[in-house]
């Protein structure tokens, strides 16, 4: 599917859009996202089966936090330069492309929680009580198999960000800090190679969200966890401390680092995983690792002084991690 193709159906059609690196999202009387044809070392959306096998996994999953937002999958036509959007019940065009969307409520922007921590609008109490939803849903989770808390797949997760070195060197002259947190990470994990046995053995890799921060959150009557990952199981059948970390992460990226402790404690009380806060800082370095490479991803689709200076916050963010693991 085309960029320009949906953009102009967009503004036909009245929907805002929003463009990440994966996706286009469609915000109307209802919402829609369409994975972008594109294929990364963690992802693949290459090819129509592949995003409608995803378009699935995406709406099968996030029911799990946000039952009524996830209304279910649809076909999107696109014949001539055109597309329009169509249920199963429809006859396709002969000769038309067919691609998928995943069909979603339009939920109130207004009330995400980045927004309303940006305004002020955001306490302990809504910190505790979100510990509470996460502690709840990962008691339930499904415990992964071992092999998914394994030291090489995390190393492989962690040490992703050297791939895109040189595309940061290059946007914002910051490369040597990649080395600098990857070599502090791996130490780490190499010191603390029991722990993370142990956190297998103690079932605390489950099926996860994988994507938990305030920008995939909305408080409006009650709290909405939105946009778990999909596309990579190895980035959802994590550690819940990894889980934890986003969260925390984020939080302290967005200078309240107050409620990241508040949203930690509570969930350690909630749940009794004192474990968590061993390896919490390093996963937290992750976290923000990750958020570096996303922003990387950005540059290199488009190269504006957004993702360099989100580049350049989420690294100093890891670095600063990374210099005070034990």
């Amino acid at each position: 599917m085309d960029g320009e193709i949906i953009k102009r159906f967009a503004a036909e059609n009245g929907f805002r859009v929003v463009e990440t690196h994966i996706s286009w999202l469609l915000i109307g009387k209802e919402a829609y996202k369409i994975k972008k044809p594109v294929k990364f070392s963690f992802l693949d959306f290459s090819t129509p089966s592949r995003r409608r096998f995803f378009c699935g996994e995406e709406v099968r999953l996030n029911r799990r936090l946000a039952k009524d937002a996830y209304i279910g999958v649809v076909r999107i036509i696109e014949s001539g330069g055109r597309m329009r959007m169509m249920d199963d019940s429809e006859t396709v065009p002969e000769g038309s492309d067919i691609d998928y969307a995943v069909k979603m409520k339009a939920l109130d922007e207004s009330r995400r929680m980045d927004r309303l921590i940006a305004e002020g609008k955001v306490g302990e109490s809504d910190m505790k009580t979100l510990a509470g939803m996460i502690a709840d849903f990962h008691a339930k989770a499904e415990k992964a198999r071992d092999d998914y808390g394994s030291p090489d797949i995390i190393w492989k997760q962690v040490s992703d960000l050297g791939e895109f070195r040189e595309t940061i060197q290059k946007a914002c002259r910051v490369g040597a800090s990649v080395e600098f947190i990857l070599g502090r990470s791996k130490a780490f994990m190499d010191r603390n190679a029991e722990r993370f046995s142990k956190r297998m053995a103690d079932g605390m890799i489950r099926d996860c969200h994988g994507d938990l921060h305030s920008g995939n959150i909305f408080l409006d009557n009650g709290i909405t966890i939105m946009d778990c990952i999909e596309f990579n199981r190895d980035f959802r059948c994590i550690d819940v401390a990894s889980d934890i970390a986003f969260m925390a992460m984020d939080l302290d990226a967005l200078g309240r680092s107050s409620l990241s402790d508040v949203f930690v404690q509570e969930y350690v009380a909630k749940t009794g995983d004192g474990g968590a806060l061993d390896v919490l800082r390093f996963y937290k370095c992750y976290r923000a690792n990750v958020r570096a490479k996303v922003a990387a991803i950005g540059w290199m689709q488009n190269p504006s002084p957004e993702h360099v200076e989100s580049m350049k916050k989420y690294l100093a963010l890891a670095e600063k991690y990374a210099t005070e693991l034990g």
